[in-house]
């Protein structure tokens, strides 16, 4: 059994450790853990190694006492203090540099099948498919104690039509952990998942850390063109109408150009090209047109009318 100086000895190491990496990182991602195995989260670590990032799993007490020590020493760091409430459960903290849009498909993927297990919350809906079981009719019971149809077809359970064993956000419970063993299907998949992330004092959560800057972009751009529309809707400029107002207005003047034959240098600039273009495609057209030949006058018949009055 280890002395007790040790125990503190390595407690004091890990927390000065963690300290380090509070005042080192800016950017903090907390991870789930639950039904996480040993192997993935040894694979996440190698992953991390690559861009010099740090996945760190410890006791919740002891990492909260290193917040704590940090933010007494360095005020500039008490944004940290937003993470103490997050700090629950079963997860980790990864330290890194990396832009987290790219880092959370990377963690994301790397996940495993798994039975279900009597308690947990089931992260997806689980249909049976009708068909053969394999079971004897003496574990009938089984499916009587979940309402599910069967008939007896030989000598072995046969569920008759689809079922909606296990719904979304439910608890499992023990039959149907059971069953699902029996039937040796493993539904879920199990990996880490980022819950959310603490940017140099900001809280973020999982679905905005999804979006890369081109999808920044593309929302900032539909959020300006939804402003330009009610701005000229309403008759009141803004920053992001101001250049479809001073394009209206000069449709406008060029308008009244036209109708009144006043002309300005503005619009005259712009229109002589075009005027001057479909005059130049006429012109050919003009030459190339054929000319009429003109029948000859038809001679006079002798005798006037033909004689016909002779």
């Amino acid at each position: 059994m280890p002395a007790l100086g040790s125990k503190k000895q390595k407690k004091a190491t890990i927390i000065e450790k963690l300290e380090g990496f509070f005042a080192r990182y800016k950017q903090i991602v907390i991870v789930s853990l639950l039904n996480v195995s040993s192997t993935q989260v040894q694979q996440t670590r190698v992953l991390l190694r690559k861009t010099k990032g740090e996945l760190v799993i410890g006791k919740n007490t002891v990492i909260k006492k290193a917040i704590l020590n940090v933010v007494e020493r360095d005020a500039d760091l008490k944004g940290l203090e937003k993470l103490l409430p997050l700090l629950k459960d079963k997860f980790g903290l990864i330290f890194t540099d990396q832009p987290v849009y790219e880092l959370k498909p990377e963690i994301e993927r790397n996940r495993r099948q798994g039975a279900a297990k009597v308690g947990m919350t089931a992260p997806i809906d689980v249909i049976v498919p009708p068909g053969p079981t394999g079971m004897d009719p003496s574990q009938i019971h089984f499916f009587h104690a979940l309402q599910i149809p069967t008939k007896i077809q030989k000598t072995q359970i046969e569920i008759v039509k689809d079922v909606h064993l296990c719904k979304k956000g439910r608890k499992i419970t023990n039959s149907e952990a059971v069953l699902l063993q029996r039937l040796n299907l493993k539904p879920f998949q199990y990996g880490m998942e980022v819950l959310t992330v603490y940017d140099d004092g900001s809280i973020l959560s999982n679905e905005l850390v999804s979006l890369s800057p081109d999808d920044v972009l593309k929302k900032f751009q539909v959020g300006c063109s939804y402003i330009t529309a009610l701005s000229l809707e309403l008759g009141i400029p803004t920053e992001a109408s101001v250049v479809q107002n001073i394009f209206n207005g000069f449709k406008n003047l060029a308008a009244i150009s036209v109708v009144s034959g006043y002309k300005f240098r503005q619009f005259s600039d712009q229109a002589a090209p075009a005027q001057a273009a479909p005059a130049k495609e006429a012109a050919p057209a003009k030459a190339a047109a054929p000319v009429k030949e003109e029948k000859p006058a038809e001679e006079e018949l002798e005798g006037g009318f033909g004689g016909l009055f002779d």
